[in-house]
């Protein structure tokens, strides 16, 4: 057997090596090939598909296209409406810029709207007409803006916040004493937090706003006493990608019909309403109050961005 291979090897040779390429060929062509009963099945499922497609007529295709662009402009106007801040982020502001602002005007400036806020004069009626503590308040308003803007910007998110937060909570307290309005919600519900990342700073700051806007129109109609404010200790950052993101609070006040009423007014503003989930209007559970005429007002509110330039891809086709 010996003598024959190495009479014939420079036969046997070529054609083995032949036959394992083939093998190899066949083998790497079977692995890379779709099953033909699969292929057949899809191939007649697109022809059935492109056979039931229609082109519209030239005036179906310009109605859809009149349609997808007024769509299009209500998606934009919707989200200005939805955002808490509005459409000031169209004015170069970031999201943390205005939500800063938003707080900070409801503490200190008493709830005053963003176009009043450049002039004393257009919210002195809040601080009873007096010339000198509108002046004054508008001043510091500025001031803090400044600074506080700048260090949410670039500093440490957790002194930032804080920082923030202290001046929001310590206004509103003074003002609620005054006003002989009770307030157990110690730091307006933030004081669980443990920690604030540069992810999370926008969440909490857009919520920081939506407390201070409701406690503050609930200081100036004259509730009885803002009972409980729950802010949730860890919140999704949220992405770029998302067309919607919420931050709900939790929010308990009790007072008489007609103050509790501009706190829903407020949540339910037709220009910027805010996002709302359970909300319930009950006899107080302190008995105290019992047939005092007060009701209870418990409501979970959300900040809320909305980005419609984000493509929500509703127009791909599904797979059959």
């Amino acid at each position: 057997m010996d003598e024959l291979w190495q009479r014939y090897r420079t036969f046997w040779t070529p054609v083995l090596i032949g036959l394992g390429v083939f093998l190899v060929g066949v083998i790497a062509v079977h692995i890379a090939s779709a099953d033909p009963d699969t292929e057949s099945l899809r191939l007649k499922q697109a022809q059935s598909k492109l056979k039931r497609m229609q082109m519209p007529s030239p005036k179906k295709a310009t109605t859809l296209k009149e349609r997808g662009e007024a769509l299009s402009e209500d998606n934009v106007g919707w989200s200005r409406r939805l955002n808490q801040t509005g459409d000031e982020q169209d004015k170069g502001k970031t999201v943390i810029d205005a939500a800063a602002e938003q707080a900070l005007r409801a503490a200190i400036l008493r709830g005053a709207e963003n176009d009043e806020a450049s002039r004393p004069q257009a919210f002195k009626a809040r601080f009873d007409d007096d010339d000198v503590a509108a002046d004054k308040a508008w001043k510091r308003y500025n001031r803090l803006v400044t600074q506080h803007k700048e260090q949410l910007r670039s500093g440490d998110p957790n002194v930032a916040f804080s920082q923030l937060l202290s001046v929001v909570w310590t206004d509103l307290r003074i003002r609620a004493n005054r006003a002989d309005v009770e307030m157990d919600a110690e730091q307006l519900g933030f004081g669980a937090i443990s920690s604030v990342s540069r992810a999370t700073l926008p969440g909490r700051v857009l919520n920081l706003a939506l407390v201070a806007r409701v406690v503050d129109t609930a200081i100036r109609y004259g509730v009885e006493s803002i009972d409980q404010v729950l802010v949730p200790s860890n919140i999704e950052a949220g992405s770029p990608g998302d067309f919607l993101v919420l931050w709900p609070v939790d929010m308990v006040l009790t007072g008489d019909s007609a103050a509790l009423k501009h706190v829903v007014d407020l949540l339910t503003d037709p220009d910027n309403p805010i996002p709302l989930g359970p909300t319930v209007l009950r006899h107080p559970k302190r008995g105290a109050n019992v047939g005092s005429g007060l009701v209870e007002l418990a409501v979970r509110a959300s900040s809320v961005i909305v980005r419609p330039d984000v493509d929500l891809n509703l127009d791909a086709e599904e797979d059959e």
